[in-house]
C-alpha cells in the first residue's frame, strides 16, 4: 500500500475541483492506514464509498459545496476532517494525520 502524496503540479494547474478529488484520495489513504493500525479488515470499494459519503457529510456540515468547492470551503472541510480524525484516532493516528494534512496543504497553498 502506498501512502498518499500530493501531485507536484504548477499552481496554475491546481483547481478547487482537483484539490477536492485529491482530498478523496488522501482520505482513502489515511483511512486505510487507520484500519491497518487498528487491525481491522476492509474492502477497498466499500472504503471508497464510505469515504465519499463521509466527505460529502463533512462538506454539508460545514455549509460548503462539494460540487463547486472554493479554497475557503476546502480549508474548512480539511480542518473539520482533521479534527474528526484526531478525535477518532487519538495518539495512534497523530503521525498519519499530520502526513496527510501536510500533503493536502501543499495543494491548498497553490490555490489562488
Amino acid at each position: 500500500m502506498s501512502r498518499y502524496k500530493a501531485p507536484d503540479l504548477p499552481a496554475e494547474k491546481v483547481t478547487p475541483e482537483l484539490v477536492r478529488d485529491e482530498l478523496l484520495k488522501c482520505f482513502e489513504s489515511a483511512n486505510r492506514e487507520f484500519l491497518e493500525i487498528l487491525g481491522q479488515p476492509y474492502q477497498d470499494d466499500v472504503l471508497k464509498q464510505q469515504v465519499r459519503q463521509f466527505l460529502e457529510g463533512v462538506f454539508k456540515q460545514c455549509g460548503v459545496s462539494i460540487e463547486k468547492p472554493t479554497k475557503e470551503g476546502l480549508l474548512t472541510a480539511i480542518e473539520a476532517c482533521k479534527a474528526n480524525a484526531e478525535k477518532m484516532m487519538g495518539e495512534k493516528g497523530v503521525a498519519v494525520i499530520r502526513h496527510h494534512y501536510e500533503e493536502m496543504m501543499k495543494l491548498i497553498n497553490k490555490l489562488r
